[in-house]
């Protein structure tokens, strides 16, 4: 009777195992539709959840690795999420698939930076801001160029940044302020300043750069040359 019994138990027990087996391979074959592991993938960025983010763009990536959006966001979410070398691999491929969105290079370069890998970064900067002969880029090599200490290479990339710009942006002139601040010349930064108040007298951010230079924002601060007198 003993016998019996435990060989039912056996029957039952290797029967519910075989079960749970097909289920799961039934479960594995049935992948999460790509609509539907984007939109979770969209929202997981959106609310600043980075490890489920990179986790479901990275599968998005498996499946479509030439998907240039997929590989800029599993990019995106990887540089958040501090894996830098998965975030640099993205990039780079998603830049060579769309190598004129500011966005993705932006973004590479800031992975870049984080790695300290500076020759890297200045290589791909300058050759950029060459290629594309926009402002805006070049404003990316000055800005990276004085949080690393080379004032010679911010100077030459706020002056072609200046030269190239049609867009009556106050950014090249803040640009400007910020490496003759650091510098040490304080007339130059002001001077760099008041032009970009001109351009835009609501920019916050020149309103806090020029009370922190002693000047208080406003017409009163210029004479009658800059106001065109």
């Amino acid at each position: 009777m003993m016998i019996a019994m435990s060989r039912f138990f056996m029957i039952i027990v290797g029967g519910g195992l075989a079960l749970a087996g097909s289920l799961s391979l039934t479960a594995c074959s049935q992948r999460v539709p790509a609509e539907s592991l984007r939109e979770r993938a969209s929202f997981a960025a959106w609310i600043g959840n980075w490890p489920d983010a990179q986790l479901d763009y990275s599968e998005l990536v498996d499946r479509y690795p030439d998907h240039w959006n997929y590989q800029y966001n599993l990019g995106r979410a990887a540089l958040n999420n501090g894996d830098l070398d998965t975030a640099r691999r993205s990039l780079e491929i998603a830049e060579t698939l769309r190598p004129q969105d500011r966005e993705v290079a932006t973004h590479l370069a800031e992975t870049m930076y984080r790695q300290d890998d500076r020759d890297a970064l200045f290589t791909f900067l300058k050759d950029r801001a060459e290629s594309t002969q926009q402002s805006e880029d070049w404003l990316l090599v000055a800005r990276y160029s004085l949080d690393l200490d080379d004032p010679d290479m911010a100077r030459l990339a706020v002056q072609e940044a200046l030269v190239l710009d049609i867009s009556d942006s106050p950014e090249p002139y803040i640009a400007a302020a910020e490496l003759a601040e650091r510098l040490g010349d304080i007339d130059g930064a002001l001077q760099s300043l008041k032009i970009a108040w001109t351009l835009d007298p609501e920019n916050n951010r020149v309103h806090a750069m020029i009370r922190g230079l002693g000047e208080v924002p406003g017409p009163t601060m210029l004479d009658s040359t800059e106001m065109g007198g």
